[in-house]
């Protein structure tokens, strides 16, 4: 897909399965259920959405999925399911790992930046050797010191390789990575959750990270149990919904299996999406 000068490829690091329950918080599956369908185990079935932005100097990839760094128990809970994997999807695309001169992580969540690592000879390792990660300072500072809550999902060794050797790069609220790619705050799924803005020419896409993981949780209460601050989840969605339905963004959805695109639009006080098909260039699909 084509935004300006940005080249846009959605890479796949597969799919997995979270709780229904917990995917969607205090909405009862009376009503999730109509949206979303759920295995006999009640977990639902997300995509590990990740964004290759080609520019003419950078090949920037937003997230990494979740890896291979799994015992066969926990590709079992999780439902883990590759292929597709970012490194295939990297190389049908002429791109060795060494060709990606930087990483975002909207969030050190194991689903969004386990790719981030993997394990060579027994040892644990950067996968991108020449990428600098960028990652938001308070999101470090949060993983760094995990809770008895936050501990099962801030998994070291997908970012402590990465800081040994340098590599990391820790950034403050609306940041410009490269020009027309700014990561900006949207705390609440973690309170350093950063999303990321890709403009031009008054064009927008917004990688929206776990701040709206999927198109059926765009009403605005439909947050998930796993946000360890749904308050603030909750103003951050307003503050950039509002935004994005006045400017006309275009939103990439991070867990979405069926339409990782659409458009956030307004009908009687109540946000809702408009799925757009991925491949068509961003300007002719706007609203």
């Amino acid at each position: 897909m084509k935004l300006g000068p940005f080249d846009l490829h959605l890479i796949s690091d597969g799919y997995f399965r979270l709780d229904g329950g917990a995917m969607f918080g205090v909405i009862p599956k009376v009503l999730w259920n109509r949206t979303t369908e759920c295995d006999e185990q009640n977990r639902i079935r997300l995509a590990l959405n990740c964004l290759l932005v080609r520019t003419a100097e950078h090949n920037l990839l937003i997230d990494t999925g979740c890896g291979h760094k799994y015992t066969e128990k926990q590709i079992r809970i999780f439902g883990i399911e590759h292929p597709p994997d970012i490194l295939s999807q990297l190389a049908a695309r002429g791109l060795d790992p060494a060709d990606i001169d930087i990483v975002i992580n909207t969030h050190l969540h194991f689903d969004h930046c386990g790719g981030n690592t993997l394990i060579r000879a027994g040892e644990v390792i950067p996968t991108f050797p020449e990428a600098t990660y960028v990652v938001g300072r308070r999101e470090f500072e949060e993983a760094s010191h995990p809770n008895e809550r936050t501990a099962a999902t801030y998994l070291h060794h997908n970012w402590q390789p990465v800081l040994a050797e340098g590599r990391m790069e820790l950034v403050d609220e609306d940041t410009e990575i490269v020009p027309g790619v700014t990561v900006i705050a949207t705390p609440g799924h973690t309170l350093g959750h950063q999303s990321v803005r890709i403009e031009t020419d008054g064009r927008v896409l917004l990688c929206i990270g776990d701040l709206c993981p999927t198109q059926a949780h765009v009403p605005l209460p439909w947050i998930t149990a796993f946000d360890g601050y749904p308050m603030q989840t909750l103003e951050s969605r307003r503050r950039i919904y509002r935004q994005a339905v006045d400017e006309k963004w275009n939103v990439f959805f991070g867990h979405d299996s069926e339409h990782p695109l659409g458009n956030l639009i307004e009908e009687e006080g109540r946000y809702k999406v408009r799925p757009l098909p991925w491949g068509d260039e961003v300007e002719g699909v706007q609203l």
